[in-house]
């Protein structure tokens, strides 16, 4: 949303960190790539069923600082939960800029020893 001064919403990201994770040679979350903070997000309806429809299931939204390199070849772990990245959409009305990310949980995969 742009406010009549034209600058973007300013956008806060209170609600926990996150860890974002390379994905290591057994399938789990490896090396810690970044921590950043998080402000959780509302799955609308229309995201939701498109998702449905493409066979996409989505447990979280979460809004980061723009990760412009994040992509789906990453896992983020919120607290002790593994989640693979469904989507990473950039939001360039806000400030700071920002990316919101559409998370999977992966009951099959854990943070590697090595990534604690």
């Amino acid at each position: 949303m742009i406010t009549p001064n034209g600058k973007g919403m300013f956008q806060t990201f209170n609600d926990g960190i996150c860890t974002i994770h390379c994905i290591d040679d057994d399938g789990n979350a490896g090396d810690v790539v970044a921590k950043v903070r998080f402000q959780k997000r509302t799955i609308g309806v229309t995201r939701f069923y498109e998702a449905m429809t493409a066979k996409v299931q989505l447990d979280k939204l979460i809004r980061i600082p723009l990760q412009p390199w994040l992509t789906t070849e990453y896992f983020i772990v919120i607290g002790a939960e593994v989640y693979e990245i469904k989507q990473a959409q950039e939001i360039m009305d806000t400030m700071p800029k920002a990316s919101d990310v559409s998370l999977k949980l992966t009951r099959q995969r854990r943070v590697s020893d090595a990534a604690v």
